[in-house]
């Protein structure tokens, strides 16, 4: 990786505490040159993601921008420098991320493609990965653009906190680009129960927005039919409700 690559990374920050420990793990990465932006948010400051994101690119100075939870852990020093080393190298780079889920698939938790580890205690799931892989989107966890792309296509306005990773991935895609999980030697100690309502509303407006182009969008969370009204008004509130049953009863499933 060419030591002048500048980059920029971009957190959201809620929890003072979580950011510090990230910025410890962060401290340990060799090999890497970047900026770091905080967003802080700990007082409800912006009312969406892509708000605040988009506040982030108007101070951005690196060549490539990352977008990371600031529950992200690196599991060893050079973690971070191996996956952006493959970034760097995809001529045709849409978006890169860890964990992400290819076109056309019926959604299970064996179709999603990923090499980190999630949850505490960490675990694998998904189908393991040793070399780049191409995806119809990626996770919102770790991803990564270049600026020029993120100047050409800021974050849309629609609110909420949820799918910014996947939208930026649909709008790669009819840019004549590509989008990819790359192997990462990484950790989100996340439990990942993000489904929730305001979750179905923002992909029923991303299906309303792309649907058009797009007939499934494949998701690590699960697959939308979007040009069948039983798949895009039916099936989520069923499964989301299926997934907080899990949840009360303890049972961790993707």
């Amino acid at each position: 990786m060419q030591e002048n690559v500048l980059f920029s990374i971009i957190t959201i920050v809620n929890k003072e505490k979580v950011y510090q420990d990230f910025k410890k793990s962060l401290k340990e990465q060799e090999g890497v040159n970047y900026e770091l932006i905080k967003i802080a948010n700990d007082n409800n400051q912006f009312d969406s993601a892509r708000t605040a994101y988009n506040s982030a690119l108007e101070k951005a100075k690196g060549d490539y921008l990352i977008f990371i939870h600031p529950d992200m852990r690196f599991l060893d020093k050079n973690s971070l420098q191996d996956a952006l080393a493959q970034v760097v190298e995809l001529k045709d780079l849409g978006v890169a991320g860890v964990a992400g889920c290819p076109d056309k698939v019926h959604h299970h938790k064996s179709t999603l493609v990923t090499s980190i580890v999630h949850d505490n205690p960490p675990h694998h799931f998904g189908k393991l990965i040793d070399k780049v892989t191409e995806v119809q989107t990626v996770d919102e966890c770790f991803f990564v653009m270049k600026r020029s792309f993120c100047k050409k296509h800021p974050f849309s306005s629609i609110q909420g906190w949820h799918m910014y990773a996947v939208e930026q991935c649909l709008i790669a895609l009819l840019d004549g680009k590509k989008n990819y999980v790359i192997p990462a030697r990484m950790w989100h100690y996340s439990t990942g129960n993000s489904e929730n309502w305001q979750y179905i509303q923002t992909g029923r407006e991303i299906a309303r927005r792309y649907g058009k182009y797009f007939p499934t969008i494949s998701t690590t969370i699960t697959t939308w039919e979007t040009q069948n009204w039983i798949g895009l008004f039916i099936i989520p509130p069923l499964k989301l409700a299926k997934h907080n049953l899990w949840r009360k009863l303890g049972i961790n499933k993707k």
